[in-house]
């Protein structure tokens, strides 16, 4: 281990209960939970974080009350023995491990009666009115049942074998701190000191129920400049209710981005947020308090964790996304092995599942999300394996079928590997891709694959090499734009346009405005360049992640990118191409045609393969069930590796 890294493997202690390192997987919605219910892939993932290193794995979202989310509950007597399996998983994986109990800022009991009498809108439109509104409505018998509800789920908690308790401070504890949220007249609202009345009675009592189990406080700020989150209070309110709450009975603090807002900025995609973006939260409440504090927020790198530890800053690190993708990262780092680390790309791939109610997947890990059996082992027979193609899904594919011990050779006609990564991360905001690339390159190397560059699939290659199985993963190449009539515009395809700017002019219409469209306008936008997207569907970039498409539509409009939804180029005139929308034309003077329509499936000799009785598989943007995205394409290598 690395003299720059170590401060994070000195044991800490959190209230008496002792960690084996400042590692904490901070909590997450992972959508496992059926009907609140632990189930097996529950616990299989937090036993594959536990068993990867890290000290402290908190549960997140255990809902104090019957809830519509894919979360876990506590209400009840009755889940506490599946709680109970997986804190024992954990504990003999050598973690430690807590509940975050919460409120959601609905009486969720409320809005099944609206929906069982009024139908589904209605009861949306309730939903969305209590989430703004529900701490003001709530009078003192509510309130007390509510704190009633934390206190009985703590002492479940407790009985299901947790070792530390966290009262999440956002949600409705954050919307009764808020001062934008609270609009209360009484003791709860106003000054601060009555906003925190709320927070403050539910640590009492939490500690009256369980003096023996020590209580972490999820800190949820505000910012103020710029605006971002609601639910919780600014930082310097936080910083003297952090006072109160530890002499409430608090022994530790977790800070992080009030939510109420984007998700996007809570849980920051790539490029829109700096590294550590929340940690200066997390330091101004530790100056404040002489307990541990926890940093959250982009926290990725071995040395910029260990740097945030070193300097006093906070105790510990939070790894949310960072552990899903790699859930090795603390031994891996202790034991002097950073350079072997799956690096997150921060797509927010996982996040998605907070929109769109699916369980939780990692595009770059396709175990996330699998059983304990869906780890690459080793093969009953070992074979010679064939990779054609090095793209994402050609080097996930012979990365595991190295891993199973095959003999693997990958082919790639392409002088470097990386296949449309490298068209991906051209954008500045996308940069972090690049490390996807980094890290399965690496691998390859360090699995002694053979990688012969500028060298194609061939049946000459075939015959020479003989192998026994071949897994095609040559990709896709741009579907073709036909435009009649003659014009004089120059017509690139987004990949030439990424490649070589200088092609580009100053007045370029894109047709096609899916991801590869818009980062390809985002990329060429400039003050002295027009650019003008043009899609026929009546939304742009359709498989965008949620969390991420508010930044891209906010970039569009600062770029002063025009985006012409329902629109078809029917035609190229002279210096101009020609679009309709129901029946209207209308003419756009380019000199630059970009075309970013699509791509077509390039599968490469499978029928010569087959023909010859060579096991083959597809992999990637060839096979017809890619959807063309990284996530896609690394699963589906992960599977061709370990399908051989």
């Amino acid at each position: 281990m690395m003299e720059e890294v170590a401060c994070l493997f000195e044991p800490a202690s959190i209230g008496g209960v002792p960690l084996r390192n400042r590692i904490v997987f901070p909590p997450v919605t992972t959508g496992y939970e059926n009907a609140g219910m632990v189930t097996p892939l529950s616990r299989s993932f937090y036993r594959r974080i536990a068993r990867g290193g890290a000290g402290l794995i908190i549960l997140g979202d255990v809902s104090v009350q019957p809830s519509f989310g894919p979360t876990p509950y506590l209400y009840d007597d009755c889940f506490v023995p599946g709680l109970r399996e997986l804190t024992a998983e954990v504990h003999a994986e050598g973690a430690r491990v807590a509940a975050q109990i919460f409120h959601q800022e609905y009486d969720t009991a409320e809005i099944a009666a609206v929906m069982k009498t009024a139908g589904r809108a209605a009861a949306m439109e309730k939903l969305h009115e209590e989430m703004e509104n529900y701490c003001n409505r709530l009078d003192r018998r509510g309130i007390e049942a509510v704190q009633e509800r934390f206190c009985a789920a703590a002492l479940r908690a407790r009985e299901a074998g947790f070792d530390l308790l966290q009262i999440h401070g956002d949600r409705l504890v954050g919307m009764f701190a808020s001062p934008l949220l609270n609009r209360r007249t009484d003791e709860y609202g106003g000054p601060l000191e009555n906003r925190a009345r709320f927070a403050l009675e539910v640590v009492r009592k939490v500690r009256e129920r369980v003096p023996d189990m020590p209580l972490e406080y999820k800190m949820a700020i505000v910012r103020t400049d710029p605006p971002m989150g609601k639910a919780g209070p600014t930082l310097e309110e936080a910083v003297v209710m952090a006072r109160w709450l530890v002499e409430a009975g608090i022994a530790a603090f977790h800070v992080s981005l009030a939510d109420h807002g984007s998700i996007g900025d809570t849980i920051p995609p790539m490029g829109t947020q700096p590294y550590g973006c929340f940690v200066d939260l997390a330091a101004a409440v530790k100056g404040a308090v002489p307990v541990p504090v926890t940093a959250v927020g982009r926290i990725l790198y071995p040395e910029q964790a260990a740097r945030i530890v070193a300097s006093g800053q906070a105790d510990l690190v939070a790894l949310g996304r960072a552990l899903i993708a790699e859930p090795d990262w603390p031994r891996k780092v202790r034991d002097g092995r950073s350079s072997e680390l799956r690096l997150c790309i921060m797509c927010n791939h996982c996040a998605d599942s907070l929109v769109t109610g699916r369980p939780i997947a990692c595009a770059i890990n396709a175990e996330v999300g699998q059983a304990d059996d869906a780890a690459p082992r080793p093969a009953a027979t070992p074979k010679r394996v064939l990779v054609a193609g090095g793209g994402p899904a050609g080097m996930e594919a012979a990365r595991v079928a190295a891993l199973r011990g095959h003999t693997v050779t990958l082919v790639e006609e392409r002088p470097v590997l990386g296949g449309q990564l490298h068209i991906c991360a051209t954008p500045q905001f996308k940069q972090e891709v690049h490390r996807l690339r980094e890290f399965l390159v690496g691998a390859l190397e360090r699995l002694k694959v053979d990688v012969r560059l500028n060298t194609g699939l061939t049946i000459e290659l075939l015959d020479r090499m003989r192998p026994d199985a071949v897994i095609v993963a040559t990709g896709a190449r741009p579907a073709p734009l036909r435009l009649p009539g003659a014009g004089d515009a120059r017509m690139l395809t987004a990949w030439e346009a990424l490649a070589d700017e200088s092609r580009v002019g100053s007045r370029v219409v894109i047709v096609g405005g899916g991801a590869v469209g818009i980062e390809t306008a985002l990329f060429l936008a400039r003050p002295d360049r027009r650019v003008t997207v043009v899609e026929m569907l009546d939304r742009i970039v359709g498989k965008e992640s949620p969390t991420v498409m508010p930044f891209i539509e906010r970039r569009l409009r600062e770029c002063g990118i025009l985006i012409l939804t329902r629109h078809k180029v029917v035609d190229a005139a002279q210096g101009a191409v020609v679009v309709e929308c129901d029946g209207a034309r209308q003419t756009i003077e380019c000199d630059t045609i970009v075309n970013a329509v699509g791509t077509l499936r390039h599968a490469v000799l499978v029928d010569e393969i087959t023909g010859r009785g060579i096991e083959c598989r597809l992999a990637g943007d060839c096979s017809e069930s890619s959807s063309g995205t990284i996530a896609d394409a690394v699963r589906e290598g992960f599977r061709a590796g370990c399908s051989i």
